[in-house]
């Protein structure tokens, strides 16, 4: 069984008209600075001060953003936290409670000793195309996961793969996404060895021809515990669903608000903790977060809702995350370290707001940054 990736920036528009080259990750120091305090009595708990106490913002406290989360500042929820149910990924489990699992905020757990794996799934397309054939899939090492600036290796690890035509490969099951009319989409299997676990990683997706069919995007923020390896192929292995972008996707929404495709964007999804029977540590998408930045987005913080998960749209008045669990911003500076945090109100204590999740990256041109906030990791103090 696959695991997801992010699965949502369809009607964002947020697409690239041409790829960015790999390899393109000149370090810039997350610097430390003075912090400010907001929100009046307002307090977010929970929070790892060591792990936000390296690092600065150029934002301020707003009526919009009154809470300082993690050298950030975000929106007040106005609701509790609740989980997703009834979405083809990662939604609760049938019968499953639908209070949040927040244990990993306060016990992320310990690192284990990596061990070399196959990493294998599915590539996913965002919006239009019905194929993923030609896609580049290569998987790298953060350098500073304990100190992040958002940078990541400048070679691969383990040998990269381009996903096939090939009709001896299997498919991923689209029959729920109702952007796959018949006869539906292929989204291709993709296949890395000497993949490590226990260990910060990013996935890039590109074009394999280095043409302008698939614009760049980097996920961060993938992790692989040791009890999520199987040995499903006969040799350990794990699994994740990799995202594509086509750079041929209209800018529908994004060019409505004025995207550049010199600047970066960033976008992604908010996760509760839960881990699935087969030690995947994916989560639960959340509904009632608010998301904020150390470097703001040109405009507001974007929020996405809509039944469909295969479609989702932008929310022009939400102030939070609706069931979907979908955020996004656009034109960030490219090049810079950008400290992503999520909030929450705890649905078993009203008024207390938890920190769901922090995270440090860069955006470069012509491409996008995928970031799901998954609770607290490993790696984070």
């Amino acid at each position: 069984m696959s695991k997801g990736g992010i699965v949502f920036l369809a009607s964002i528009g947020f697409l690239a008209a041409s790829a960015c080259s790999s390899g393109n990750h000149t370090p810039v120091a997350d610097a430390g600075g003075p912090t400010a305090t907001c929100g009046g009595n307002i307090t977010v708990e929970d929070q790892s001060e060591k792990d936000c106490s390296t690092c600065s913002t150029s934002t301020s406290c707003t009526s919009e953003t009154p809470l300082k989360v993690c050298c950030t500042y975000a929106g007040q929820p106005t609701t509790p936290l609740a989980r997703a149910t009834g979405l083809h990924r990662f939604s609760a489990p049938q019968g499953a409670s639908s209070a949040p699992d927040l244990s990993c905020i306060t016990n992320p757990g310990t690192l284990g000793t990596p061990q070399t794996v196959t990493l294998t799934g599915y590539v996913w397309l965002f919006d239009t195309g019905t194929d993923s054939a030609g896609v580049k899939v290569e998987v790298y090492t953060e350098n500073h996961p304990t100190t992040p600036d958002g940078t990541f290796s400048s070679a691969p690890v383990g040998s990269y793969t381009t996903t096939t035509s090939d009709p001896t490969y299997p498919l991923a099951d689209t029959t729920w996404n109702t952007n796959c009319t018949a006869p539906g989409c292929s989204y291709r299997q993709y296949t890395i060895t000497g993949v490590p676990t226990e260990t910060p990683l990013v996935i890039e997706t590109s074009d394999a021809a280095g043409g302008s069919t698939w614009a760049t995007l980097y996920d961060y923020n993938i992790y692989f515990p040791n009890n999520a390896v199987t040995d499903e192929g006969g040799a350990p292995q794990v699994f994740y669903d990799a995202t594509a972008a086509s750079s041929g996707d209209p800018n529908t929404v994004a060019g409505s608000l004025g995207y550049t495709v010199t600047t970066g964007v960033i976008a992604g999804e908010v996760h509760d903790c839960w881990t699935d029977p087969d030690g995947y540590v994916g989560g639960v998408r959340l509904a009632g977060a608010t998301v904020g930045s150390s470097v703001l987005p040109e405009g507001n913080q974007i929020y996405f809702s809509n039944d469909d998960e295969a479609s989702p749209l932008l929310a022009s008045s939400a102030t939070s995350t609706t069931t979907l669990g979908l955020y996004g911003g656009i034109n960030y500076p490219t090049g810079v370290p950008i400290r992503v945090t999520a909030v929450g109100e705890d649905p078993a204590n009203p008024g207390k707001y938890l920190m769901l999740g922090t995270y440090v990256v860069q955006t470069f041109p012509s491409a996008v940054t995928a970031l799901s906030l998954r609770g607290r990791r490993p790696w984070q103090p």
